[in-house]
């Protein structure tokens, strides 16, 4: 389940044609970095769930929230304002892209935040969350 939605979520950020590379997150921001890639890019992980409580005696139904964070990283050897507005841009293609974004047989995402991760002489790094509710 938790692999076939971010593998949809990666599918969907895949369309995006200002962002030349789409992967799976890490998880650690200094080994990004050093490694050669083609920026701007997305990465997604998967941060967990909450769980609601149980309703019905006898069912094993366990309603949750999935909370899932695209990390955007972005560089502009020009200036900080052009590393800005394509980070901006690819931002609203994000949420153009996820929000109430319908995964087949799961639920939908829905954004809960944006947040600036990191900003270092040109490089930024935003973390884009999105929850799904899900349907099981």
């Amino acid at each position: 389940m938790i692999e076939d939605i971010q593998n949809a979520i990666i599918t969907e950020l895949q369309k995006i044609t200002s962002v030349m590379t789409v992967g799976v997150w890490q998880g650690d921001v200094d080994e990004l970095m050093s490694m050669p890639q083609r920026l701007p890019a997305l990465f997604v992980i998967y941060q967990g769930a909450e769980f609601e409580e149980k309703r019905v005696i006898g069912s094993n139904r366990a309603d949750h929230r999935m909370d899932f964070l695209i990390v955007l990283v972005c560089r502009s050897l020009k200036s900080r304002s052009d590393g800005a507005s394509v980070a901006y841009e690819v931002i609203e293609a994000v949420r153009s892209a996820l929000i109430g974004y319908q995964i087949s047989g799961y639920g939908w995402l829905w954004p809960v935040k944006e947040d600036l991760v990191m900003s270092e002489g040109g490089l930024l790094v935003y973390g884009l969350t999105y929850r799904m509710n899900t349907m099981t």
